[in-house]
């Protein structure tokens, strides 16, 4: 089965789309995506989005190119604002991005939705040297979200099929506005050859990120050094007019507004119908991340993966992943 993706182009007029980047710049600094590691609990130690992290790893390793892991780190830890969160708008303007008509309109027929409810908007900022290792969003579930499940274990349990009844349907577009670094999509598969979509200011591509394998190739060209990124940096933009990463107030590097890859994600709850979103929101038992573990384990036991010797949560954590999630590894 192919998975499609619709393009809107242009997205808004270009005063709009101007603005938008100007309230982008404006509204920094940015911190970075990952700041620190799982500190509790199931897969204590890892990252939140592990499950990328560690295909990645695997593919350079095949490659016979594998990088140090602090350059790892510092190509693939993008900077980030989130403009609104569940539903509630952060920052001025951002209602009205999260409201575009032709927005829903794609995901309604991508998904074939009636009912498209938008609850997140954020900007993803990448530095010259960084990428996005493909991966597949974090879907959500009646009972578990990102907000109380680390994000790994949300990718295990969609690609498990084991919890669809708990499913909440989400669509994706991503909103172009700066920079390079071609959307790196398998819309036939992992294992079939990937489609590039180049990246074009003031276009969105609505996708299902949930279910579509995804990326973003490095921005500035595959020799492009990987930036100087450590944890607790943050990106600004400078009355000068260029971005500015710093640590604390001392200044690291400096990029012109073009090198930078500037861009917005914006998701929607989707469903079917009035009935279908009554039942997700009240009509069924929600899941818990307890209960999701056991099933989880069980099926692994099922298909003869689970070990005599009792895992810790660590070896858990890399087992589920390795047995349920499919990214390109070759």
């Amino acid at each position: 089965m192919t998975l499609k993706t619709l393009s809107i182009d242009p997205l808004l007029p270009p005063a709009e789309a101007a603005g938008l980047r100007s309230r982008i710049r404006a509204a920094g600094p940015y911190g970075l995506y990952v700041s620190a590691p799982i500190e509790e609990g199931l897969g204590a130690g890892l990252t939140r989005r592990h499950d990328a992290a560690l295909a990645w790893f695997e593919r350079q390793l095949a490659a016979g190119s594998l990088e140090p892991l602090d350059v790892q780190a510092a190509r693939s830890n993008l900077f980030r604002g989130t403009w609104i969160e569940r539903g509630e708008a952060r920052l001025e303007g951002a209602a009205e991005v999260a409201a575009h008509p032709e927005l829903a309109s794609a995901a309604q027929e991508l998904m074939g939705a009636a009912l498209v409810e938008p609850y997140m908007l954020y900007a993803n900022l990448l530095l010259p040297g960084q990428e996005l290792p493909v991966h597949h969003d974090t879907p959500e579930f009646v009972g578990l979200d990102k907000t109380n499940t680390p994000e790994w274990f949300l990718v295990v349990c969609g690609h498990s099929g084991l919890f669809e009844d708990r499913r909440i349907r989400v669509a994706s577009a991503v909103i172009f506005l700066a920079g390079d670094g071609d959307l790196l999509t398998f819309p036939d598969g992992i294992d079939a050859p990937p489609v590039p979509v180049s990246p074009r200011p003031n276009t969105a591509i609505v996708l299902d990120a949930d279910e579509l394998v995804h990326g973003v190739v490095r921005v500035g060209g595959p020799s492009q050094a990987a930036p100087p990124v450590e944890i607790g940096m943050e990106l600004g933009w400078s009355e000068e007019g260029a971005w500015i990463l710093r640590r604390d107030t001392e200044e690291v590097a400096r990029y012109a507004p073009g090198e930078v890859r500037l861009s917005m994600q914006w998701k929607a709850w989707v469903f079917a119908d009035a009935a279908e979103r009554d039942r997700v929101r009240s009509g069924v038992a929600p899941l818990t991340l307890p209960g999701a573990t056991r099933a989880l384990t069980e099926e692994l036991a099922r298909r003869g993966l689970l070990p005599e010797e009792e895992l810790d949560g660590t070896d858990l954590a890399l087992l589920l992943m390795r047995s349920f999630i499919d990214l390109p590894r070759g």
